[in-house]
């Protein structure tokens, strides 16, 4: 038996190898196509680019139900001692408020294992660094008390940077927050935005820069991370959405400017493809201690 198993869902955008590879069981979203339900792991990602493409009819997403998340914390009950489960930010989907009610019946089912639920209030390659993070922790055999501590600490310090290429996918989504009236002037308009969701900014989607060009946005990027993480070193991601070419660009800007003590590189996973469309570009990053 394992002290902690780790639990997030898609919305990390972890690559399905890595979380395997780190133990991590990754809580899959749902993706609405023609009144139709699929799990997002079904999902073809060329085909449902090519369908987001056409701005209309668009594919929705749904969270996991309570039934859900009590069948994975029955599954990880039987070789695990605890569960934390870190959510995308609440604000985006009721997925950590179900999580929480699955972990109140699960107390009467599964009284010998703890259970924690925790908002990580960012999403995407924000949230993918806190879980790996704890994901390693879990590994080296750390309780799950230590766990949580050491992610309510990194939750204030990360940094989630995104880049779509237009916002209208963040709006018809219900995701866009504070960037709504930007995403009128987008429709009117051909500029690129810079968004940021994490803690900073309550977990909701809020404004940061506009510029003409992606390659402009990126230099934007890696001058706020500059101003943030000063000299020290940092864990950082980078996510995309089918660009990996633009992906590439900056992980080199990244790497000519820091030090990294990690680096990732993830291709987006169909629940960000479906909130912004293709063309995405995501930067998490957080200073090492």
């Amino acid at each position: 038996m394992k002290k902690v198993a780790i639990m997030t869902d898609t919305g990390s955008n972890i690559p399905q190898q890595l979380a395997q590879n780190s133990n991590i069981r990754m809580m899959p979203f749902h993706i609405i196509i023609d009144g139709k339900d699929y799990l997002d792991t079904e999902i073809d990602m060329g085909d449902l680019y090519a369908r987001l493409s056409k701005k209309e009819n668009l594919p929705t997403t749904s969270f996991p139900s309570v039934e859900e998340y009590l069948q994975a914390y029955q599954e990880l009950s039987q070789r695990a001692e605890a569960i934390l489960f870190i959510s995308v930010t609440s604000i985006f989907t009721k997925a950590y408020n179900l999580a929480l009610q699955a972990k109140e019946i699960a107390h009467k089912k599964l009284p010998k294992t703890a259970i924690e639920v925790i908002d990580s209030r960012t999403g995407g390659t924000g949230l993918a660094l806190i879980v790996l993070q704890a994901a390693r922790l879990a590994e080296q055999g750390k309780d799950i008390k230590a766990i949580m501590e050491q992610v309510n600490h990194m939750i204030p310090r990360i940094n989630h940077l995104s880049a779509p290429d237009t916002l209208f996918y963040l709006d018809k989504g219900g995701r866009i927050c504070e960037a709504k009236s930007w995403a009128e002037a987008q429709s009117v308009s051909s500029f690129r935005a810079l968004v940021e969701i994490d803690a900073s900014t309550g977990g909701v989607t809020k404004p940061v820069a506009r510029a003409k060009t992606k390659m402009e946005i990126m230099k934007k990027m890696v001058s706020i991370a500059k101003e943030r993480v000063g000299d020290k070193k940092m864990h950082a991601g980078i996510t995309h959405n089918n660009i990996p070419e633009q992906a590439e660009q900056l992980r080199k800007m990244v790497t000519s400017q820091f030090q990294c003590d990690e680096l990732y590189l993830f291709e987006a996973l169909a629940p960000a493809a479906v909130h912004t469309g293709q063309g995405l570009v995501d930067f998490g990053f957080y200073s090492s201690d």
